[in-house]
């Protein structure tokens, strides 16, 4: 196919090898949309010339897109790095461990998102605009301590993408790395997932 595209037989190239990217921990978001759009528009459905060839052309649309998709996610993209590097390690069942200021930050998770749950319940049963008026500075506790532990997430988030360059030159100088590299996966999953339960307990907090 033209514009340099690969042709992927069963989907089994992997998210980097469609986009043409080096297989690395850290990866600009922007780099991987701009590459997605050039591959994209090389090979759109829409250009197909017959039916056959407008098929094998929404099938590499649909795995160009879903690359885009991983690379752009640290922890999809780590685990994908993990699986290409360290296949034996991606497939152990075996956890990575956590530190203790990790821990610290699991437990302040976990305590905003049960202040912002708490107050979503009892706002269910709130009927008069005077328990309304009430409820509304248990509101303000539960937002502040949401938005505190999301600042906390964001911050270990970005702590954690700075470290992955200095990765990618242990990786490059073949000295093995495969544990940091799955404790690197795990917590950025973690913290991902934070973001999202964060955001939503704070629009519910103060919905």
């Amino acid at each position: 196919m033209k514009g340099g595209v690969p042709v992927v037989m069963g989907m089994t190239t992997d998210p980097f090898s469609l986009l043409g990217l080096e297989p690395t921990a850290a990866l600009d978001a922007a780099v991987v949309r701009q590459v997605f759009q050039e591959r994209a528009a090389a090979v759109h459905p829409d250009h197909g010339a017959d039916a056959a060839d407008r098929a094998e052309r929404t099938a590499l649309f649909a795995s160009l897109n879903e690359a885009q998709r991983k690379l752009s996610s640290t922890p999809q993209r780590l685990r994908v790095l993990l699986q290409i590097r360290y296949p034996e390690l991606a497939a152990s069942h075996a956890g990575a461990a956590m530190d203790g200021a990790f821990m610290e930050l699991f437990g302040a998770v976990g305590a905003a998102l049960e202040k912002a749950k708490a107050v979503q319940s009892r706002r269910a049963g709130v009927a008069s605009a005077l328990a309304r008026a009430m409820l509304m500075a248990d509101e303000t506790v539960a937002a502040d301590a949401v938005m505190a532990a999301l600042g906390a997430v964001n911050e270990a988030m970005g702590e954690l993408e700075r470290s992955l360059p200095a990765l990618d030159e242990t990786m490059r100088s073949g000295e093995a790395c495969g544990p940091q590299l799955k404790a690197a996966a795990a917590r950025a999953g973690f913290l991902e997932k934070w973001q999202v339960q964060l955001r939503a307990a704070h629009a519910g907090a103060v919905g």
